[in-house]
């Protein structure tokens, strides 16, 4: 994956989160090493989350990770798992907006749930007349 496609799919996720409670200032750092790899921020403020590209030297906390591993924990409500440092008061609050983020459904999902709400057009053979 490169890097654009790491950022657009975790900023996607990330943005579901609700932070609308929380009214602590708390900038995240996020480090993607190998395949992709270059940083990006979160701010959650005055409980908006804002997410772009660029480094954040001021963080109250940091990530580092893999570009795949990030978007799977974060399509899979796996971000629990992740290994965070800084400020643990702002961990703590971090994860519990991380966790309220639905799981991803898959394309297939969707096409499955799509085709079976569908009433069944199936026609029925004309019956014989009976002579």
């Amino acid at each position: 994956m490169t890097y654009e496609e790491i950022f657009e799919k975790s900023k996607e996720r990330l943005l579901k989160a609700k932070t609308k409670d929380i009214k602590d200032f708390i900038a995240v750092q996020f480090n993607i090493f190998g395949e992709g790899q270059g940083s990006f921020y979160a701010v959650i403020f005055d409980g908006k989350m804002d997410v772009q590209p660029y480094d954040y030297k001021d963080n109250d906390i940091s990530l580092n990770i893999a570009g795949d591993d990030l978007v799977y924990a974060l399509e899979n409500k796996m971000t629990d798992r992740l290994g965070f440092y800084g400020n643990n008061k702002k961990i703590e609050t971090l994860k519990t907006a991380l966790a309220t983020i639905p799981k991803a459904r898959k394309a297939t999902e969707k096409s499955a749930v799509k085709s079976s709400s569908k009433p069944s057009t199936v026609k029925k053979a004309p019956r014989k007349s009976g002579k």
